[in-house]
């Protein structure tokens, strides 16, 4: 049996050490930083949606609002891909025109009243801050250290990579995925830190899914997963409890992942996705 490794204590992201609260205001920064950055757009020309696929994303998101999911999903749209049209319902990955309208909803149902334009808008922004927290705990889970961490957010705050895809007003599938791929790389790394967080895997999972909901770059995660799991392998660190995580990681991932007409049954089709089926 592979010998137990003895793990460093992990240090908290935030304390109330001075060191606890360097960091605090650090990540604050960060965060701050992530969203103000990402409304030059918007503080410069209003706020509109730019771009081509984003206003298109935005009607989609209109046709949801008004006419519900079970329409969406059959909506053919005379509009796009003239003359042609589009079956707009098994050609988009409809993450981003749900969370948006569940966020619309939830903002007016509590008081907080903002058009689904001005949702959309903001929606970049939002979920560039988020993705820079997720960065930040995502490195606290593999690294143990909390500077590390707020290091990480930092940086994740002003990297052009992430920026220019999350832009406020550049409603595009990018700007939600990569917080989903933040999100499910997260919890997969937190369902391996000890014998008793397995079941995690199965949140790892959920992740995956929204992943697949949000954008077709969802094969570079599965693969990912698929290869560290490889790796662990390899390094000797198999064990019960791996194996659990991964199971659940990848039965609901995939289960959830066969939901949307988009994916259909490129999971057992595709060569790209065979890879993690053999792990």
């Amino acid at each position: 049996a592979p010998r137990a490794r003895v793990m460093p204590p992990m240090q908290k992201l935030v304390d109330t050490s001075p060191g606890g609260l360097a960091r605090a205001v650090v990540l604050a920064i960060a965060l701050y930083a992530a969203v103000d950055i990402r409304l030059y757009a918007v503080k410069e020309y209003g706020r509109i949606i730019h771009e081509f696929d984003p206003w298109f994303n935005f009607r989609a998101t209109q046709y949801l609002a008004e006419n519900g999911w079970l329409k969406f999903r059959t909506w053919f749209d005379y509009m796009s891909w003239y003359p042609l049209g589009r079956p707009v319902g098994t050609t988009i990955y409809p993450g981003m025109q749900i969370t948006a309208v569940f966020l619309w909803r939830v903002l007016n149902f509590v008081g907080i009243e903002m058009s689904l334009n001005d949702v959309c808008v903001f929606f970049p922004a939002w979920f560039g801050a988020v993705a820079t927290y997720l960065v930040a705990i995502l490195t606290k889970e593999c690294s143990g250290s909390g500077t590390a961490a707020v290091v990480a957010a930092a940086v994740m705050s002003i990297v052009p990579a992430h920026t220019m895809r999350s832009v406020a007003g550049g409603y595009d599938n990018e700007s939600l995925a990569v917080t989903a791929m933040c999100l499910t790389f997260y919890l997969w790394c937190r369902s391996l830190r000890n014998a008793k967080s397995w079941p995690i895997g199965a949140l790892a999972g959920l992740g995956y899914t929204y992943m697949t909901a949000a954008w077709g770059g969802y094969t570079f995660v599965l693969n990912m997963i698929g290869l560290h799991a490889a790796m662990l392998v390899i390094y000797g660190r198999y064990n019960s409890e791996l194996h659990k995580a991964y199971s659940l990681f990848f039965v609901i991932g995939t289960i959830g992942a066969l939901q949307f007409p988009v994916v259909g049954t490129l999971p057992f089709t595709s060569m790209e996705q065979l890879g993690p089926m053999l792990v």
